[in-house]
């Protein structure tokens, strides 16, 4: 990837757009950017080198496995999205959950600093460690509204939640108002990523459908005639 891409890629992410293009070029040295297939795994909580990743192109899944060895995702990231390291404990990740990320799409791209080289850019500039700061707080009150309605409420309200979340973050407007989206992830995914079952998830699907409020298009494809339809 050229010098070029880097800083343009860069200048147009909004974390960094307070920065002036000497700051940029500086964030360009200590980047490193990674291509992932379908399926790759990104290893970020068990390694050496700790990073803090954002999603350039492509969609991610953030996961781990429980005592049984079951995979359970606790985000689904797009474009611009940060991952990995994002905190700046001394704590050995050693101890802690082992989380890895794996590319959903077929073609995914990744740009990440080395977490100590990022802090230094942070401590040199307050706006950015500011603006740092709230990309991490509407990360923890994502995670809070998840846990949330695991807690709270049904199969079906977290079904609802997920494709309205999916819908405004991965979705396409149609020109007939509704909305169209790739779904990369199977029942299954849903099914852990929801905390439920995937039988549940079917059964869920096949009702919203009935009632008209999703139209599966084809096993990838998926039409939302009303978004509206899905806040309740």
């Amino acid at each position: 990837m050229t010098e070029n891409i880097k800083y343009w890629y860069l200048r147009n992410h909004k974390l960094f757009e307070m920065l002036n293009d000497l700051e940029v070029k500086d964030l360009c040295i200590i980047s490193n950017y990674k291509n992932a297939q379908k399926d790759e795994i990104i290893n970020f909580s068990d390694t050496d080198v700790q990073r803090l990743y954002i999603v350039k192109e492509g969609i991610v899944k953030i996961c781990y496995q429980d005592d049984e060895g079951k995979e359970i995702i606790t985000e689904i990231l797009q474009d611009h999205d940060i991952f990995g390291c994002i905190h700046f404990s001394n704590t050995s990740l050693k101890s802690q959950r082992y989380e890895y990320a794996k590319a959903l799409s077929k073609n995914t791209s990744l740009c990440s600093f080395e977490i100590n080289r990022f802090k230094e850019v942070l401590e040199k500039n307050p706006c950015l460690m500011l603006k740092y700061t709230s990309f991490i707080g509407e990360k923890l009150i994502s995670f809070q509204q998840k846990y949330s309605d695991i807690v709270f409420k049904d199969v079906e309200t977290r079904l609802i939640n997920f494709f309205r979340e999916y819908a405004l973050k991965h979705g396409k407007e149609r020109i007939d108002g509704s909305t169209e989206i790739s779904m990369l992830l199977t029942h299954q995914e849903i099914a852990e990523y929801i905390a439920s079952s995937r039988q549940s998830v079917t059964s869920a699907i096949n009702k919203l459908e009935e009632e008209g409020k999703i139209l599966c298009k084809s096993r990838k494809v998926m039409i939302i005639p009303m978004i509206n339809s899905l806040f309740l």
